[in-house]
Formats: structure tokens, C-alpha cells, sequence
């Protein structure tokens, strides 16, 4: 373990040098954020060498393109002809070798960019009962053993999702997919728990990482209360039609490795007033039981509705990774927020995976003075026992990805 801490120091004085990144061992908590300029997918690779995949997005670039919808959406990475769900498995792979299967998948919500849609490229499945798209594909290559989303097996909250969710065709897929693999007896399936810290746990070896943990804090409109297992609703049992939008029941969760935190949350929304009903601000009641962290992920792809200030004062992360693929990634309100002292002070390093041109020339100094890296994977890899941290940035342009820079180490507190 002392040797690969003296190789990080290494590259870390060599950032801009390209290198192999050191394979995972066992004691290291691995945070992998895929770029595939599809949407998004973290590989969690746990200190006992357990899985999990949070989301794994596939959108549909031609319905996303043009009129209505002219914002620009970043480049299939690495290239178009590996798609979202196989660049994912294929990533994976590269990364732990030994990886046959996942443990753990979980979808946060039921946005396309989040678990992946169904367009005219779409292959079939071995038997034909579905297409393979974002999550689907990536069970083609990498059989899940438990698949958690925020509302199985009746998909009827806040409102009929089988008659109501957004890109019908693409959700049904999904439920043809999910029950399949349930039926065949190859997939467990449930709904997350909020405040549950033993739904998703360590499977090999957790005796042996007493210190690590996920603390599952928020799903639907329920949202962990920070002590036991309670949680609060914070939403209607219904809602009118009118209201309903998959992004603020999103599924949210705190992994802990010692002193270390990270936070994770889906597209949760933070906007307040503007004639919305007050439970779309679901940062506030989750940052209270959250607490400060040492690394997250931009809600909503850092967009306009989230990151709120509460919110990021009171995580105050040292690193900020923004999943990002459209030209309004991020928000020039988040922007300002994220980067102002006044909203908290100290530190702070920001990574996107994929910034727009036209979005840097509009943004201009702000974004090129305070974002580390605007393009590529970035793996936040925690040191054994959780006291400090590196972030690697990866070039996902290539199909074998290699370091092309390195920061830290960064000290958890």
C-alpha cells in the first residue's frame, strides 16, 4: 500500500503525463464517474471489493437534438460505435479485471439519462422481451444480482407511472426487462429504504472494514431523519398530475469509509418560490441529515433547480464532480454558487466530465478559472482507512482509458 501512496505522489508532480492507473486492491474505496456523454453511471468498487453501479444512462440523441430540444449534447464517448451500456461494462472491466458480475445496481430515477432509453439502434435481448439500453446492456455483459430503484414493484408513486412517466416506451422497457430477469430467478429486485445503513452493505469481507458504510437518506419523498431507521414524508400520498416530475423523488445516499463521506443524489432539486410546491426544495431537509462531506456529485447535473445554497454550505465539499452532457451543464446560477466563498469558505476543486465549448465561452472566466478538469472519467480513489484521497482524471476519448492527471492527496476530516 506505501508503494502506490509514493506512485501517486509521483504523478501527482507529473499531472499532465499520461499513465496506467494503478489497478484496484483490496482497503480502497474506488469512485469511478463514467463518461459516456450518455448520461450518468458511477461504479462504486467497495474496500472488500463488492459493486455497485449507480445509474447508468443512455439518452436518445436524436429525440434530444434539434427543435424543441436545440441544446447541444456532448459527443458518444469513446466513439459511436460502442454504446452507453457496453462503453459502462467494457469500462468496468478495464478497471477490475477480475469483475465477472455486479452486486449492486441501483437507478436513481426514471430519466433516460439515468437508466437508459430505448432508440431505433436499439438491439434486442437473447430472447427478444426487451431492447438493450443503459441498464439492460450493461446486465448483458455484467449480470446484476440486485437491482434497487425508487419505487418497485408497483410504480404507482406519485402518480400511475406505467400510464405517466416521461418516454413511456422507454420505461416500459424497463419493466419488461426488470421482470424478466426477476421471473428467470437471475435478479433480486426492491425499493430503496431510506434510512436503512444495512440494505446496501459490504459482501465479502465486512467484518474485516468496520469504519464503511451506505447510509440511504432519501427516496420518492421520503427522506431519513438521521438517527435509527425513521424517516419523514415530506411529500403528499398524491399529487396532481400537473406537479409530477421524476426529478425531485430521485434516490440519495452517503457512502462513508472512515473519515471519509461522499454524497450522491440523483437529480434532486433544490428550487424554491417560483410558484413551485415546497417539497421540490428536497436539498434542505437532506443536507441537514447529511452533514458535511468531503466529496459529491452535482445534483441535476449541476442545472439551475439544485445545488442550492443551504445545500452546498452545509456539505462544504472539498472535491465537486459534475456528471454533465448537455450545453446547459451547469447552470450559470450553480456556477456562481458552487465557485463563492460566501456560500462557503475554503478549498474546493470542481471536475465535470464533459464541458461544451459554447458553454465555456459563455460562462468564460468564472468556468476556466475554478473547474480542475472539464473533460474525461474522474475516479476519486480513498485511501485505505479513509483518511485521504485522490482524484484521477482518465481520457475517455480512448477505448483503453489512461490518467491524464492527478490531484491530491486530499485529507478527509
Amino acid at each position: 500500500m506505501k508503494g502506490l501512496t509514493i506512485f501517486f505522489a509521483i504523478i501527482t508532480s507529473l499531472s499532465h503525463a499520461q499513465s496506467i492507473l494503478p489497478g484496484w486492491h483490496e482497503g480502497y474505496l474506488d469512485i469511478h464517474h463514467i463518461s459516456t456523454g450518455s448520461g450518468n453511471a458511477t461504479l462504486f468498487i467497495f474496500p472488500d471489493g463488492t459493486t455497485l453501479l449507480f445509474d447508468a444512462g443512455e439518452v436518445d440523441r436524436k429525440a434530444r437534438m434539434g427543435t424543441p430540444n436545440p441544446l447541444k449534447i456532448s459527443p458518444h464517448l469513446p466513439h459511436d460505435s460502442i454504446s452507453a451500456g457496453r462503453g459502462i461494462a467494457r469500462y468496468a472491466k478495464g478497471v477490475l479485471p477480475s469483475i465477472s458480475s455486479i452486486d449492486y445496481a441501483i437507478i436513481s430515477h426514471f430519466h433516460s439519462d439515468h437508466y437508459g432509453s430505448v432508440a431505433p439502434q436499439s438491439k434486442l435481448s437473447t430472447r427478444g422481451d426487451y431492447y438493450l439500453s443503459g441498464i439492460s446492456e450493461v446486465n448483458d455483459f455484467l449480470p446484476i444480482h440486485q437491482l434497487i430503484d425508487r419505487n418497485y414493484p408497483l410504480y404507482n408513486y406519485p402518480v400511475d407511472l406505467k400510464a405517466n412517466v416521461f418516454d413511456k416506451k422507454s420505461f416500459e422497457n424497463y419493466l419488461k426487462f426488470v421482470n424478466s430477469q426477476v421471473t428467470k430467478k437471475t435478479l433480486l429486485a426492491s425499493a430503496l429504504v431510506p434510512g436503512s445503513k444495512t440494505q446496501i452493505r459490504l459482501k465479502i469481507n465486512p467484518v474485516k472494514y468496520p469504519t464503511f458504510f451506505v447510509q440511504n437518506i432519501k427516496s420518492n419523498g421520503d427522506v431519513w431523519l438521521g438517527t435509527g431507521t425513521s424517516f419523514a414524508h415530506l411529500m403528499p400520498p398524491s399529487i396532481p398530475l400537473s406537479e409530477y416530475n421524476e426529478n425531485p423523488l430521485s434516490i440519495a445516499l452517503k457512502v462513508t469509509y472512515g473519515r471519509f463521506d461522499y454524497f450522491t443524489g440523483g437529480d434532486m432539486t433544490g428550487l424554491q418560490g417560483f410558484g413551485l410546491p415546497s417539497w421540490y426544495d428536497m436539498e434542505t431537509p437532506v443536507a441537514r441529515v447529511v452533514g458535511k462531506v468531503e466529496a459529491l456529485t452535482l445534483n441535476h447535473h449541476g442545472v439551475r433547480d439544485a445545488s442550492n445554497e443551504a445545500f452546498m454550505r452545509t456539505l462544504s465539499p472539498l472535491v465537486i464532480v459534475q456528471q454533465s452532457w448537455s450545453s446547459n451543464h451547469p447552470g450559470e446560477e450553480v456556477l456562481h454558487r458552487i465557485i463563492s466563498p460566501y456560500t462557503y469558505p475554503g478549498k474546493r476543486d470542481i471536475f465535470a466530465t464533459y464541458i461544451h465549448e459554447e458553454t465555456i465561452a459563455t460562462y468564460g472566466h468564472w468556468l476556466e478559472e475554478n473547474y480542475r478538469s472539464k473533460h474525461g472519467h474522474i475516479v476519486i480513489r480513498v485511501s485505505p482507512g479513509g483518511d485521504e484521497f485522490y482524484v484521477h482524471i482518465l481520457d475517455d476519448a480512448a477505448i483503453n482509458p489512461q490518467v491524464i492527471k492527478t490531484f491530491g492527496p486530499y485529507a478527509s476530516n
